[in-house]
């Protein structure tokens, strides 16, 4: 298997650039075709312009930010989870968010009427490995395939909440792995009843061009055709919004676009008098 596939789901429709950073996937959707060299004819601005991202922008955390706990996971319950002499990593990934408000792992879509959705025929991977799920986050296109790999040499158990696909709640042992394809779009929370503090995304997206929010809060999308476009923004703890964004004749837009989340509000019951 394609050890990119694992990471392809990330990114929309076009070329991609990727590279493992200190452990992290960076991604880069390019422009269908990728982005050419500069001729000797061209200049540096023209050059930098044309190798720029289409639609781009930032997402902040518009609020105090919440504490962030480590995970509680009992030391008997992680037995087998790792090698001898290592742990079970306990960050919280659930809402993360930079020192200048950036939040990660936001789902960027756009769908384009007209456009169709190249589905890839191999497998998306999502791996349980560590007695954590990896990616966090795992966007992929209607129609496609998952492939819930266990690497760890303890069982897991892959139970899938959804609403609009079929549910799962099967165990996956040792070395092994199970396939699910995903006909309708939603994100699909991913837990192991095994290792309660285990949990994933898996969002099967309706659209035509997607991406996700970097460390930063950054994101970029490439080859939206002129006209107005709806982008959705979606996390997993702060639900979701839409703004529209247009492009020009000329395939740009007038600014970067920026979005903030607020916290979500609890609800609060009124007591019965």
């Amino acid at each position: 298997m394609n050890r990119l596939q694992t990471w392809i789901g990330i990114v929309g429709a076009g070329s991609l650039a990727a590279s493992l950073l200190n452990g992290v996937l960076v991604a880069a959707p390019l422009n269908g075709a990728g982005v050419q060299d500069a001729t000797p004819a061209e200049t540096a601005e023209a050059a930098q312009e044309k190798a720029a991202p289409q639609v781009s922008g930032t997402v902040k955390f518009d609020g105090e930010r919440p504490e962030v706990k480590p995970l509680s996971i009992p030391a008997r319950a992680a037995e087998g989870c790792c090698p001898s002499g290592e742990t079970v990593n306990a960050d919280d990934m659930a809402l993360l968010i930079s020192e200048d408000g950036g939040i990660q792992n936001v789902v960027v879509t756009v769908k384009v009427e007209g456009m169709e959705t190249e589905v890839p025929e191999e497998p998306y991977l999502l791996d349980q490995k560590g007695c954590r799920f990896l990616p966090h986050l795992l966007v992929v296109p209607k129609g496609a395939t998952v492939s819930f790999l266990n690497s760890d040499e303890t069982s897991h158990n892959v139970h899938l909440i959804t609403m609009a696909n079929e549910a799962l709640n099967q165990t996956v042992t040792a070395g092994k792995h199970i396939e699910k394809v995903f006909n309708e779009a939603e994100p699909i929370k991913v837990t192991c009843d095994m290792h309660t503090w285990m949990n994933s995304w898996v969002y099967v997206a309706d659209a035509t061009h997607w991406t996700m929010t970097d460390a930063d809060g950054k994101f970029s999308l490439d080859g939206l055709p002129p006209g107005e476009h709806e982008v959705t923004f979606w996390h997993e703890t702060l639900n979701k919004q839409v703004q529209k964004v247009v492009v020009g004749e000329d395939g740009k837009v007038a600014a970067p676009m920026d979005v903030k989340f607020e916290p979500k509000k609890t609800k609060t019951r009124r007591r019965r008098r």
